[in-house]
């Protein structure tokens, strides 16, 4: 009987498995959504008006288990969340209506505060600014997808990682789904848990000297800089995370320059074309390349120095110069110390003898006489790249800013100097404008801060430590304190017959050496006015399908003569 009782009941005992297996399968086999609309029918009422009552959970029990551990929350926060995606298809849902929803008075929803905000620190709703929850797209997106929300990494953030939480952050209150509080609860809480990378030392290091309204506008600053290439923002740029109040009142601070992100020298006034506007304004360059410092650096415009452009040895194109003898030794004497295998060895030497290492040169003569092509030559030849001064963004029409220009300058220059490699070359092109000769009891601010402008370079050719050319034509406008600090001057006078000769040769193969000797001894040209006629007789070759004849030529070389303001008589080969 025994044995017989065991044969009876074991197929009972499959049958039985199999149903269990069968109802797990089925259990299963039902998507997140499909879940959460079992329960809302389940829970529906006969009066649609009077809401889906929490106190009718019993109803829908099985799928409520089933989703509490799915998704790990507990079975009120299931019912809550049921609510709200079934109200999802606002932007927002307002607390009152949630709790008609759920059949609740508004008083006795706020009793399940705690599970909400659990709700809401898993990510799986936001409370916008006026208090209404709303569904983030990319948690709907999750349920429909029938995946959990996966918790929001806090911690082991590297500095690229770090910046896009603070960009999400932004964009969510920018949303309207965050109070301006929260975004700097979040954000804060992410430096603290993400210590070790450059971007949350310097703006936690920034935090000591700001109040704590002010990170808004710091944050902002970084998001459009890093992730919009935008280094001009102004305050409508700041309008969609702050709060108007508060916006209006960092507004009226700024433009007093109370702030203390001015105050702490975090910021500065910017502009376009070397202009700056008092409207617009940026992270300084030193707190950028802090921040930045782990992420690569700067953009490679801002790798260039302030007020100047940058333009490597490599891209510059080799070109034959002539000069004439006195000139000629010189330039070849400079080239010479500027190689790689000098140079090194002189500065080093020259350190040892207390002596400074810094080499300034001046370049001075006529227009179109080679110094800046010089210049150039001598860069590319040595292997050094050169960062040329627009004169014209170093001065500004704000007291001060041009003073700060050009120290950013030279702050600039040695920091790339400093950084090893090949010391590049600081070059100040037509230099007149700011070399020239200061002034003695000044009362206008404009005097006041090119006198400034000058001491500032006086004192920095003093501390040089690398390479300064400064070329100019006007040389009788030069300040005698800056002739002494020039270690080599070297004048350019017009080429000599000879060297007019080889240039006309150079430029114009062609030319036999009586045509070339003719065109030298005839016209006082400058090595640059020789190269306008040879362009202008190739453009014709170029437009017309043929050379220009000797007399089209000689028009071209009469041309050149009266435009340099000199008339000849008509003369031909």
């Amino acid at each position: 009987m025994k044995v017989l009782k065991n044969y009876c009941i074991l197929p009972l005992f499959g049958r039985i498995n199999d149903f269990l297996c069968f109802v797990k399968l089925e259990q299963m086999s039902k998507t997140i959504i499909e879940r959460m609309c079992s329960i809302a029918e389940k829970m529906r009422p006969e009066d649609e008006k009077s809401g889906m009552p929490i106190s009718n959970i019993k109803k829908a029990a099985a799928d409520i288990r089933a989703l509490s551990r799915t998704l790990e929350m507990s079975p009120v926060q299931v019912v809550i969340l049921t609510a709200i995606v079934q109200k999802a298809a606002r932007y927002s849902v307002c607390v009152n209506d949630l709790a008609q929803e759920l059949g609740l008075e508004y008083l006795r929803f706020l009793t399940y505060n705690k599970e909400t905000e659990g709700l809401r620190k898993r990510g799986y709703i936001r409370i916008n600014n006026d208090g209404d929850i709303v569904m983030p797209k990319s948690v709907l997106t999750c349920l429909k997808e029938n995946t959990p929300v996966k918790p929001i990494l806090m911690t082991g953030l590297d500095a690229d990682e770090l910046l896009s939480r603070i960009k999400r952050a932004l964009t969510i209150r920018e949303e309207n789904q965050c109070t301006t509080q929260e975004l700097l609860d979040e954000v804060n809480l992410l430096m603290e848990l993400n210590p070790d990378n450059s971007v949350s030392r310097s703006i936690r290091k920034i935090q000591k000297d700001i109040p704590r309204i002010e990170e808004i506008v710091l944050y902002g600053l970084i998001y459009r800089y890093y992730f919009e290439d935008d280094d001009m923002v102004d305050w409508h740029d700041m309008s969609d995370y702050l709060d108007e109040e508060d916006l209006d009142q960092l507004k009226s601070m700024y433009k007093r320059e109370f702030l203390s992100l001015q105050l702490n020298d975090i910021i500065e006034y910017t502009g376009r074309d070397g202009l700056i506007e008092k409207d617009y304004f940026r992270l300084k360059t030193e707190v950028k390349e802090e921040i930045f410092a782990d992420t690569g650096g700067l953009w490679i415009e801002e790798q260039k120095i302030s007020a100047s452009r940058k333009l490597l040895a490599s891209e510059i194109m080799p070109k034959i110069l002539f000069y004439n003898d006195t000139e000629g030794r010189q330039v070849s004497q400079l080239k010479k110390l500027m190689s790689k295998r000098n140079f090194n060895e002189i500065r080093e030497r020259m350190k040892n003898m207390g002596l400074r290492t810094g080499f300034t040169c001046l370049f001075y003569g006529g227009p179109g006489t080679g110094k800046t092509e010089t210049a150039y030559q001598v860069a590319r030849e040595s292997g050094r790249d050169l960062f040329i001064v627009d004169v014209s963004k170093v001065k500004s029409c704000w007291v001060g800013e041009s003073e700060k220009n050009i120290k950013g300058v030279f702050d600039k220059y040695r920091q790339t100097v400093n950084a090893g490699g090949e010391v590049p070359i600081l070059l100040f092109n037509e230099a007149d404008a700011i070399f020239g000769i200061r002034q003695e009891g000044v009362e206008r601010a404009v005097d006041k801060m090119e006198n400034s402008i000058q001491n500032i370079i006086l004192q920095e050719m003093e501390d040089l430590e690398g390479i300064l050319i400064a070329t100019t034509n006007l040389t009788a406008n030069l300040d005698k304190a800056f002739e002494r600090r020039f270690l080599y001057k070297i004048k350019f006078e017009k080429p000599s017959q000879e060297a007019k000769k080889q240039i006309w040769k150079a430029m114009m193969p062609e030319l036999s050496e009586a045509d070339a000797r003719y065109l030298a001894s005839k016209f006082e040209f400058s090595g640059a006015q020789i190269e306008n006629i040879v362009r202008k007789k190739t453009i014709q070759s170029i437009l017309y399908g043929s050379e220009p004849s000797r007399e089209e030529l000689l028009g071209y070389c009469c041309e050149e003569e009266r435009g340099a303001g000199t008339q000849r008589t008509r003369i031909g080969f």
